[in-house]
């Protein structure tokens, strides 16, 4: 990255607290107790090293190699092109050989990390980990170490994620990629210009009657094929939730249970329940437990499916299989969920300044084109995600501004400590009240409440975990 002024790098300090204080987090960014005012820290040589371009310029003296760990989640395709855009790290003085660390998901490394393993010098984590990593002090923080190295914030992040990645007034780990939901669709199976009323656009809005009545002509015209299969998850169904004015849980900060079963969100699930209860409508228990939705999209005999970007470069690569996608359908108003992932800094890196560098050369538009082009990353970075490295034109889906958009009308998840148990305890209920008739939602809804209470309420006597030393 090119050396900034003194000026300029206040300018960047200010940029970065205004953007994040705007929610209430980053007011104050003060170097106490920041690694940043250590020496150790700033830029090293790799950042700060200049050239002028003048025969007279000196060149900065190399410094002992080193080996920087980096870990990533995803699989081999997604890991491959985190390797590809690591190997292009190369500090002026002193030679890193970045060695790529990957677990298939984020819970498989947040296990591996509760099972005692190293945690990388910079690593890819999950927004909704940020209570572990930061209770295990496994993670410091970064606002500072950026704004050493004239790291410009500009417009480039959604406030919202940035606030995502926020505790005690600073900035944990830096957005790095987002997963907002959205639906493929399959353009042999689907027609949107033929449903015969109030047909949506292609890339535009929709209702979720619209949804319903292209899953409907999908299952009608061709027999065989299943309209439409959601994600039978707490992340699933959010979007329905927030679309139609409910909430998943009792407080945004510090939840104790979910609230499906309150009016609002009773009502959200109900419409969505109801909007697919037509034969053919959806895919049956028993097709599903011989393949996954995925795989009978793929096959051509489901029309519609929920999912993330992830999905592309499988699905690019199924022979004869032509596909779009459309944002999430709407009751009301524009949602959609999904996940956040960041880049974060161990709080006990090999070499912080080096941890640094890398972390804000990760996170520049060439690295992260880099990282874009397989087709799995959608870069947190909006310019990123808007230019051609992401949007890929020529490539399926046609309307990848979708993904992107979809980000606007993202609403993040709240910090939680027991997301991974939450999940194991309400998905599989979850999954029953999708497949249930309207009438029974009401009833299910209260049992997940009362099953989320279980794992994320308040703990009382003996069990309860012990206060904290005066």
């Amino acid at each position: 990255m090119r050396a900034r002024s003194g000026r300029g790098r206040k300018r960047t300090r200010a940029l970065l607290l205004s953007t994040v204080a705007t929610a209430g987090l980053l007011t104050s960014c003060g170097s106490s107790g920041s690694s940043a005012s250590t020496s150790s820290s700033g830029p090293s040589d790799s950042q700060s090293g200049t050239r002028s371009g003048s025969p007279s310029s000196t060149l900065p003296s190399q410094l002992p190699p080193e080996t920087l760990t980096f870990g990533v989640i995803g699989s081999s395709g997604e890991i491959a092109q985190y390797e590809t855009m690591a190997e292009t790290f190369a500090p002026f003085t002193r030679k890193v050989t970045v060695k790529v660390e990957g677990w298939p998901n984020d819970a498989a490394m947040l296990g591996a990390f509760r099972d005692g393993e190293k945690v990388p010098d910079v690593f890819l984590a999950n927004q909704r980990h940020l209570t572990y990593l930061l209770g295990h002090h496994l993670v410091q923080p970064v606002d500072e170490l950026l704004d050493d190295r004239g790291f410009d914030f500009g417009d480039e992040f959604p406030h919202t994620s940035l606030t995502a990645f926020g505790s005690d007034n600073r900035l944990v780990c830096l957005p790095y990629g987002v997963q907002p939901s959205v639906i493929y669709y399959n353009k042999r199976l689907v027609k949107l210009g033929q449903l015969k009323s109030d047909p949506p656009t292609p890339g535009q809005g929709w209702s979720l009657a619209q949804f319903a009545a292209a899953a409907r002509w999908a299952a009608n015209h061709h027999p065989g094929v299943a309209g439409a299969a959601l994600d039978p998850s707490l992340v699933g169904v959010a979007p329905f939730v927030y679309s139609g004015g409910g909430q998943l849980f009792d407080s945004n900060t510090q939840p104790t249970t979910m609230t499906l079963s309150t009016s609002a969100s009773v009502q959200s699930l109900t419409q969505t329940v109801r909007a697919l209860r037509a034969p053919g409508t959806t895919l049956t228990k028993a097709q599903l437990s011989r393949a996954s939705a995925e795989e009978w999209f793929q096959r051509g005999k489901l029309a519609m499916l929920q999912g993330t970007r992830r999905l592309v470069p499988d699905l690019r690569t199924t022979p004869g299989l032509h596909f779009d996608v459309m944002p999430m359908p709407s009751l009301g108003t524009s949602a959609t969920a999904g996940s956040l992932t960041g880049l974060c800094l161990s709080s006990h890196p090999g070499d912080v300044a080096t941890a640094a560098d890398f972390l804000a050369y990760a996170s520049t538009p060439g690295a992260l084109a880099l990282v874009s082009y397989g087709g799995y990353l959608e870069p947190a970075n909006q310019t990123v995600a808007l230019s051609d490295a992401f949007q890929q034109p020529g490539q399926q889906p046609k309307h990848s501004s979708v993904f992107t958009f979809s980000v606007k009308s993202m609403v993040y998840p709240p910090d939680l400590g027991q997301w991974d148990d939450l999940e194991e305890a309400v998905d599989p209920l979850i999954a029953n009240l999708l497949d249930a008739r309207p009438s029974q939602v009401p009833r299910l809804a209260r049992q997940i409440d009362r099953a989320s209470y279980r794992v994320i309420g308040p703990r009382y006597g003996p069990s309860a975990s012990p206060s904290p030393s005066p």
